[in-house]
């Protein structure tokens, strides 16, 4: 009776791998400087959910630091804290 296995516990085994494997994978991230940490264009359109047209004008603008390797746009992770610490707007009420 001890070789018995039943399908749940399979699908709960590997839940329980992929959430191990998730929480390496944040703690990686987490210790990784900001300066180093790349993200691409399409990153940068999920994240901010704007049109690819609207990055073009943010980075056209100087909204937005990026480089260009090959044809492929990356963003600094330090560069884009910088543009939401700069663009945001206390909702502290005037007395």
């Amino acid at each position: 009776m001890s070789n018995f296995k039943h399908p749940f516990n399979d699908s709960l085994k590997k839940i329980l791998d992929r959430l191990e494997y998730l929480i390496k994978q944040n703690t990686f991230k987490n210790k990784l400087d900001p300066n180093y940490v790349l993200l691409d264009n399409s990153e940068i359109l999920q994240l901010f959910k704007i049109s690819p047209k609207t990055a073009v004008n943010w980075r056209e603008e100087q909204i937005l630091p990026f480089c260009q390797i090959k044809g492929k746009i990356y963003y600094k992770l330090s560069d884009i804290h910088k543009v939401i610490d700069e663009n945001y707007i206390s909702s502290k009420k005037k007395l």
